[in-house]
């Protein structure tokens, strides 16, 4: 029996234990209010407060500053998930910068690379629910399969991405880029 315990004197050795173990987690040295706050949170601590606040995507492989980024804003994609609003953030926050969302397969680029290839059709009652998705910058195939993530959490579950393109090259064809399978061309 300890002798400041507030157990009673039948309790068991187990409860004792336990009592002794929770003892020591006023030790901790962070407040509630800064393990709460994204900004002041230890960065050993964010992936529980990402999943506390029920971030969809996490990679340990991203900067602290994304990691809070995401997690900041997280409460406000919840609010408004499914929204190309949404979408577009939680692409931002988690590193991939500015992006472009094409609601529809009928909406074309008329700047002469179109070609009636059968993929698009007019008329169809199921083309609205079709999306294409544009980066400003290229991603790898790893992070291509995040970015799949992403909007598989946020996306309306109706809406199925049919195309992902990123406009800024990736290789300068000056020797540094191998090709072993990481990058594509313009298409993930």
């Amino acid at each position: 029996m300890v002798p400041d315990s507030l157990l009673p004197l039948n309790a068991s050795t187990q409860e004792y234990a336990l009592e002794g173990a929770t003892a020591r987690l006023g030790d901790v040295p962070a407040p509630l209010r800064d393990v709460w706050n994204p900004d002041t949170c230890p960065a050993s601590m964010l992936p529980w407060l990402a999943w506390a606040f029920g971030v969809d995507e996490w990679d340990a492989g991203w900067s602290d500053d994304a990691k809070r980024a995401t997690i900041r804003d997280s409460v406000m994609i919840q609010r408004r998930k499914g929204s190309v609003w949404s979408i577009k953030r939680a692409i931002a926050a988690a590193g991939f910068g500015d992006s472009q969302l094409i609601e529809g397969n009928s909406n074309n680029f008329y700047n002469g690379a179109f070609t009636h290839n059968g993929l698009k059709t007019y008329g169809d009652p199921t083309e609205w629910a079709r999306y294409r998705f544009i980066l400003a910058r290229p991603i790898s195939n790893d992070q291509a399969d995040q970015v799949r993530r992403i909007l598989e959490t946020t996306a309306p579950a109706r809406c199925h991405l049919i195309e992902m393109i990123f406009t800024e090259a990736a290789n300068l064809y000056n020797g540094a880029i191998t090709y072993n399978g990481a990058y594509n061309h313009g298409v993930a």
